[in-house]
């Protein structure tokens, strides 16, 4: 009990003056767009660095998780840009940095996840042993595509609007410029893929479906803004793009 309550109440203020100064900026760009950008939890997070206070463990893990999320829409030429402030408000990349490492410090395994916010395949992960010879066709089981439907599950809630968040926020910033954008439903169809993956082979260093889905939801995004994954290995969603992307099958000249 008394390990329960020393992890609850430690905290720790050791971040380097670059996390502070990375809210600071945060903080000073929201007020630019009348602080539309981040949710309230944003915001005070960004007070907590800016003023160089403790935080908490497990604070310091949704700083991880979230930074390593965030990074797919962080632009540091866009200034205006709400994926671009929130990032900073939680310490930007000088925060991911230091929480990843204060995080092994502690002893807590730290799910590799990939530059752009999709999670790397651990060397300690499983193997599948469920054999396909086309793994761009979909399994032996399924039809190419069959996995875009729900099947009858559905996405909790909270991921749900975490999806239509993210939908909105790449349209808003990429569909113009790309000439396509995403759909609410493309996104669930990954996210539910990465769920379904979760539970047959992921890396022992995630604990949690959502994670993982959710990782797998940034890897799509990455594809469809850059137009390659950023895996190469990475092609089971190709089914899933829109039809005037590259790498779309429906593109196929």
């Amino acid at each position: 009990m008394k390990a329960k309550l020393k992890t609850i109440l430690e905290s720790y203020s050791d971040y380097p003056e670059a996390v502070s100064n990375n809210a600071k900026r945060g903080i000073a760009l929201n007020a630019r767009v009348k602080n539309k950008c981040a949710t309230q939890t944003g915001k005070v997070r960004a007070q907590q660095l800016a003023q160089g206070k403790p935080i908490t463990e497990e604070t310091i893990r949704r700083m991880y998780s979230y930074l390593s999320r965030a990074e797919t829409y962080y632009d540091e030429s866009d200034t205006k840009a709400c994926g671009t402030i929130s990032y900073l408000l939680w310490g930007g990349k000088a925060g991911k940095r230091w929480a990843a490492s204060k995080l092994k410090e502690l002893g807590i395994e730290l799910a590799e996840i990939g530059e752009r916010g999709g999670i790397k395949r651990s060397k300690k992960a499983p193997k599948s042993d469920t054999k396909n010879p086309n793994p761009k066709r979909g399994s032996e089981k399924n039809k190419p595509g069959a996995a875009a439907t729900t099947r009858g599950l559905k996405v909790p809630e909270a991921a749900e609007k975490a999806l239509q968040k993210k939908a909105d926020d790449f349209n808003e910033r990429y569909k113009e410029k790309l000439g396509y954008g995403v759909t609410i439903a493309m996104l669930r169809a990954v996210y539910l893929r990465g769920v379904g993956a979760f539970q047959t082979s992921h890396s022992p260093a995630v604990k949690s479906q959502e994670q993982w889905a959710q990782a797998r939801v940034n890897a799509f995004l990455y594809i469809v803004r850059t137009g390659r994954p950023e895996n190469k290995k990475y092609t089971g969603d190709f089914d899933l793009l829109p039809s005037k992307h590259p790498k779309s099958p429906k593109n196929k000249k």
